[in-house]
C-alpha cells in the first residue's frame, strides 16, 4: 500500500497521494489530496484516461506553447491543482460527494490550469 506525501501550499499543509485502483476495468488513476488540519475536506480527482500509465510516465500536453509532459507523481503538478482548488471553492463544493470526498475531474482542471491535453488521450 502507498503511503500520502506531505506538500505545504501557502502554508497550509496538505496530504496527497497519486494512484489507481487496478480492482475495476477502468483503472482510473486519481489524486487523493486531504487537507491536513481539516480532513473532512478531502478532494479526489480522477483523471479519465486512455492508458493510467500516462499519468506516471507523463501525459503529453503542451503548456503556453511548450510542450511539456504531465505527471502527477511530480509535487510541482500537485500544487497547481491544490492552487486551482483553493481559488475555485464555489466550483469545489458543487462536486458531487461520494463516501466523504469531493470527486472532480482532473483532466477539466488541468485545462483550465492552461494545459492543453490532445482528446486521443482522454475518453
Amino acid at each position: 500500500m502507498r503511503r500520502f506525501r506531505k506538500i505545504t501550499v501557502d502554508n497550509v499543509e496538505y496530504k496527497w497521494l497519486f494512484r489507481y485502483d487496478d480492482y475495476d476495468y477502468s483503472k482510473c488513476p486519481y489524486l487523493l489530496i486531504v487537507k491536513k488540519s481539516f480532513s473532512e475536506e478531502t478532494w479526489c480527482i480522477y483523471f479519465s484516461i486512455t492508458n493510467h500509465f500516462l499519468l506516471n510516465s507523463g501525459l503529453p500536453a503542451t503548456f503556453h506553447g511548450k510542450k511539456v509532459v504531465i505527471n502527477l507523481n511530480k509535487p510541482s503538478y500537485v500544487s497547481q491543482i491544490i492552487h486551482y482548488c483553493r481559488e475555485n471553492k464555489e466550483e469545489i463544493s458543487q462536486a458531487g460527494c461520494k463516501r466523504g470526498y469531493k470527486h472532480l475531474d482532473g483532466i477539466k482542471i488541468l485545462q483550465k490550469t492552461g494545459y492543453n491535453i490532445p482528446s486521443v488521450f482522454t475518453l
